[in-house]
């Protein structure tokens, strides 16, 4: 037997200066939102201010998280191995879509960009994948897409550092194998 690997894309580095520059963004606003607001009198602007920077600061605060978690992986954004694909660039914490999961693949355009397009997998049990999400707006968001899709689980190369066909390459050849490997057995 082969030893199993993992294949791995990165968060693109477009996706990584946006996200460092609108942390470092929302902390200067912020910062300086409450400097000002400092000087102000009650009345003259200062609460709607004081709001401009607590929120500035609070995107901060969840930049930071994100970037903190980001760097940790080494800003790998999706994993596709033999079990399954773990798929962080979404946002979504799902964790891995197991092969065994997996009814089929199909490749499908963007319902709001006709340019992009997304690898659906269609799993039998979506559901289960949608209850695993703690953030109510991405369950409904993956609510949607089981409307619109097929299938809760789409993935894009739109965030990672890789063509589309890279991906697609990678994705489908796991699965094949999986299936392969599962119909002998």
């Amino acid at each position: 037997m082969s030893t199993p690997y993992v294949t791995t894309f990165k968060l693109s580095r477009k996706k990584q200066r946006g996200l460092f520059l609108t942390t470092l963004c929302s902390a200067l606003i912020g910062i300086g939102s409450l400097a000002i607001s400092h000087e102000l009198k009650l009345g003259e602007g200062r609460f709607l201010l004081l709001l401009i920077g607590f929120f500035s600061l609070l995107t901060t605060v969840f930049c930071c998280i994100s970037y903190y978690y980001l760097t940790r992986e080494k800003f790998t954004a999706i994993y596709i191995s033999e079990e399954g694909v773990n798929d962080i660039s979404t946002g979504n914490r799902i964790g891995t879509i197991l092969w065994k999961d997996v009814v089929s693949l199909k490749v499908m355009d963007d319902i709001s960009n006709l340019k992009r397009k997304y690898i659906v997998l269609k799993v039998k049990n979506p559901n289960e994948y949608i209850d695993r999400e703690p953030t109510r707006s991405k369950k409904r968001s993956m609510e949607l897409r089981l409307q619109y899709y097929g299938s809760p689980i789409c993935i894009s190369n739109r965030a990672l550092d890789c063509t589309f066909e890279e991906l697609k390459q990678a994705v489908f050849e796991k699965y094949n194998l999986y299936k392969a490997s599962h119909k002998e057995a």
